[in-house]
């Protein structure tokens, strides 16, 4: 069994709510791992709850941690749920400093010993960049990706060329669009720009450029050889997404012990996947106890 209250982080210039899910036996003198689940630097923040109250995956990983022996913490990204601050204002540095001050209060619990970072596609960059900084003790990654950006969308299109029998001189011309329009949103925002307006779904979202930039440049290899900590990666075998094969890549360039399952049937969303989860609380559990 597990008890589930709510915390609160706080940063210098807004606060964030979140939930501390403790195992019943968790105790000062006895503490049990910990595991935050972290949100990711995307157009939309990641809060516990959904407008309807349903509890979003970051509160269902953290419960089933607790009850499974692992303290969780879950928080709301700035600007969303009970958490103050302008999600839209934040670049992708402040963002993290979210995610580190979520990991640092959990590591500061008296009944939670040494930690691990849980993060999903996009959130796998904070969460190598909390091990490199000696943040937290173990990662959880889910669909993480290996490749920037540009890499990815030009092995993309190679793909769709190979299964449409076009030649290379297609995908370099549309590569180079996707580079073209990279350097006018650049334009944009030496010219003051530094949010747009689009519509996802039913809803108009303010995106943050700049940090929509530093995710577009964001290249995963330097910081992952810098990662000595353990890391368990977890990957659909049908995600699309982000292939399976970035997330191989990753496990290779890793500088510390790595293990890695594949998921047949799963697409990207392997976060939906239980038996994902409770083989993530395991290896917590193994690997920090």
């Amino acid at each position: 069994m597990a008890k589930t209250d709510p915390i609160s982080i706080a940063n210098e210039t807004h606060g964030l709510a979140g939930n501390l899910v403790l195992p019943d036996h968790a105790a000062p003198e006895s503490p049990v791992p910990g595991a935050v689940v972290l949100g990711g630097p995307g157009p939309l923040p990641l809060q516990r709850y959904t407008r309807e109250g349903t509890k979003n995956w970051p509160v269902v990983w953290s419960e089933s941690f607790g009850h499974g022996g692992v303290a969780g913490l879950c928080f709301d990204q700035r600007g969303s749920g009970l958490s103050s601050g302008l999600y839209h204002e934040a670049d992708w540095d402040e963002l993290y400093d979210d995610a580190r001050a979520a990991a640092e209060m959990l590591a500061v619990q008296p009944e939670v010993g040494r930690v691990a970072a849980v993060a999903w596609a996009d959130g796998a960059a904070f969460a190598l960049h909390l091990a490199a900084e000696g943040k937290v003790q173990a990662l959880v990654l889910l669909s993480p990706g290996y490749l920037t950006a540009e890499e990815r969308y030009a092995a993309q299109m190679s793909r769709l060329a190979a299964q449409k029998g076009l030649s290379d001189r297609v995908v370099q011309i549309r590569v180079s669009q996707w580079r073209s329009e990279m350097q006018a949103l650049v334009k944009r925002v030496e010219q003051g720009e530094t949010t747009a307006v689009t519509t996802v779904g039913d809803e108009q979202v303010t995106t943050n450029l700049v940090r929509f930039l530093q995710m577009t440049a964001f290249d995963p290899a330097p910081v992952a050889r810098q990662v000595a900590v353990p890391v368990l990666i977890l990957h659909g075998e049908n995600d699309s997404v982000i292939p399976p094969a970035e997330s191989e890549r990753l496990a290779e360039a890793l500088g510390g012990p790595v293990e890695r399952r594949l998921y047949p049937g799963d697409a990207h969303f392997l976060y939906r996947n239980q038996t994902a989860l409770r083989d993530a609380a395991d290896w917590i559990k193994r690997v920090l106890a």
